[in-house]
């Protein structure tokens, strides 16, 4: 869980920005809505940063599920009859 920090504060930060950027988007007026805007959008990039540093530190083992059952194993054999 040690490995999982530096993913969890880029998640905190993500949704702080984009929750600031919310707020300021519904009672900023004239300038601030565009302000509220882009801290939207940096929210949401650095939700993607930190998902795809979540990906990179687990490491792949039998207990992690696959999306849509075997499509996504890698070398080996799926469990579908080959029909012979």
């Amino acid at each position: 869980m040690e490995n999982l920090r530096g993913p969890l504060y880029l998640d905190v930060a993500a949704k702080g920005l984009s929750l600031a950027g919310v707020v300021m988007m519904v009672f900023g007026q004239g300038g601030w809505f565009t302000v509220g805007l882009s801290l939207v959008f940096i929210g949401v990039l650095i939700g993607a940063c930190a998902m795809v540093a979540v990906r990179r530190v687990r490491s792949p083992g039998p207990a992690r599920p696959t999306l849509f059952g075997s499509w996504g194993r890698r070398g080996g054999s799926s469990d579908e009859d080959t029909g012979s």
